[in-house]
């Protein structure tokens, strides 16, 4: 299985060959981070930087983007040279992650199921938990544990999973490439984890109100003429986005 950092000058293109990226992924995480003008905000596993910078856009005031990839920390500050947004970006292990700052919210797009086994993820919330100020919102774009595991039920939607024989249990590991035209991707793996252990998890790190949303396709999507097209993606999406609040 590959890591981020040989495929960190191909990443970007998977956003935007990605057919669920703009009208499902990004519309239904913006829509939950609502109005962030004025906030400082954390961008655990920023990889390229493509949520970091938009969050910057839409009115944050600091917005500090960390990565265990050192390739993709590289692009992301390439990005922030050539179009300067006043973006912070660091190499950080989300697992082992210090105090940066008593940040408004962190956000964790595709992030939780990379921890390895229970300890591992406990230290991944307590790391974002001890950066945010009492109050501040943890928002993660998490995989969905009722993920459809039937052969080839995303390809449509630009990903391929290879999952185990046997029903997925906590902790299981499993691979997924991105199966988008003209991108060469090699296989990454993730980890499994319920929403019990996940809930429990984000609990222990000192986080209330935990919140499972659904994700949504966008008004604008929604009156195309194909819109059914994305119905098999919504009964079972990849992923579903976590809300959660320091104590």
């Amino acid at each position: 299985m590959a890591d981020y950092d040989g495929f960190a000058d191909r990443y970007d293109r998977t956003a935007d060959l990605s057919p669920t990226r703009v009208p499902i992924e990004f519309y239904s995480v913006f829509k939950l981070l609502g109005d962030i003008t004025g906030q400082d905000w954390l961008d655990v596993g920023c990889g390229t930087g493509i949520y970091t910078r938009a969050m910057r856009r839409r009115g944050a005031r600091r917005v500090v983007g960390v990565d265990l990839s050192p390739e993709m920390v590289r692009i992301a500050n390439e990005a922030e040279a050539n179009e300067p947004l006043g973006v912070e970006y660091l190499v950080r292990d989300a697992a082992e992650l210090e105090e940066i700052a008593p940040f408004d919210g962190a956000l964790g797009a595709f992030l939780l199921h990379y921890s390895t086994d229970r300890k591992h993820l406990d230290r991944m919330c307590r790391g974002i938990s001890r950066n945010l100020a009492p109050g501040g919102r943890f928002v993660t774009h998490q995989l969905n544990p009722e993920i459809s595991t039937a052969p080839g039920y995303y390809r449509p939607y630009g990903i391929d999973f290879r999952f185990p024989a046997h029903a997925l249990k906590d902790g299981d590991g499993f691979t997924f490439r991105f199966d988008a035209p003209n991108v060469d991707s090699p296989e990454f793996g993730i980890h499994y984890w319920s929403r019990p252990v996940l809930d429990d998890a984000l609990a222990a790190a000192g986080f209330r109100d935990i919140r499972w949303v659904m994700p949504e396709l966008s008004p604008q999507a929604a009156a195309q003429p194909d819109a059914d097209r994305w119905q098999d993606y919504l009964d079972r999406p990849i992923c579903v986005l976590i809300e959660a609040t320091r104590s």
